[in-house]
């Protein structure tokens, strides 16, 4: 498959999930499997909402925004010679002899907002400390929204609109305390 082909199966893609044919977790699935190696044995993806290709940076553990090579990815050959087969030669290919190309996979599967799929999700105690901390800290819980809710897990999602909400209600109690509470106390100012 080559870059071009990707191009194309994923507006084919885009085009399904939007109109309702596809799901978001299939349209996820799909995308994965569109990933695409390189020359240089880069892993190439593109991303979910923008369609911006995107390659697997192992040294920063990252996905990096870039264009893709111009170069057509060459594909595997068809076929390989195993260890102890008889070459035309007549003599056996040894391991030494055998082609046997090291593949680099990322560590991390690809996911639109960069997060790992190998991230664990979040454990229910931490849970309780953010809800408690997105109460008493409304910026704390707006803040967490913005960091777990693109979180593979859907846990972690539901877990990330629950803190928006829990700040933002902080926010408007603290705001409505601050304008009723003075009313309320001003018959026994005098």
């Amino acid at each position: 498959m080559t870059f071009a082909d990707v191009d194309k199966r994923y507006q084919e893609l885009k085009q399904q999930f939007e109109s309702g044919l596809l799901s978001e977790t299939a349209f996820d699935e799909a995308l994965k499997e569109l990933m695409i190696q390189d020359d240089q044995g880069r892993w190439w993806a593109k991303a979910r909402d923008t369609g911006q290709w995107n390659y697997y940076d192992a040294v920063t553990q990252n996905w990096t925004p870039a264009s893709p090579p111009v170069q057509p990815v060459q594909p595997p050959p068809a076929y390989a010679p195993r260890v102890g087969e008889q070459s035309p030669a007549g003599t056996a290919y040894t391991e030494s002899s055998v082609y046997q190309p090291q593949i680099a996979q990322p560590s991390a599967q690809f996911s639109a907002a960069g997060f790992r799929s190998d991230q664990p999700e979040l454990s229910p105690g931490l849970k309780i400390v953010f809800y408690i901390l997105s109460f008493l800290v409304p910026i704390v819980g707006i803040v967490l929204y913005f960091v777990y809710r693109g979180k593979p897990a859907q846990e972690d999602r539901s877990a990330a609109n629950l803190f928006l909400i829990l700040g933002v209600i902080s926010f408007a109690l603290s705001c409505l305390c601050g304008f009723i509470i003075p009313f309320m106390l001003a018959p026994f100012a005098y």
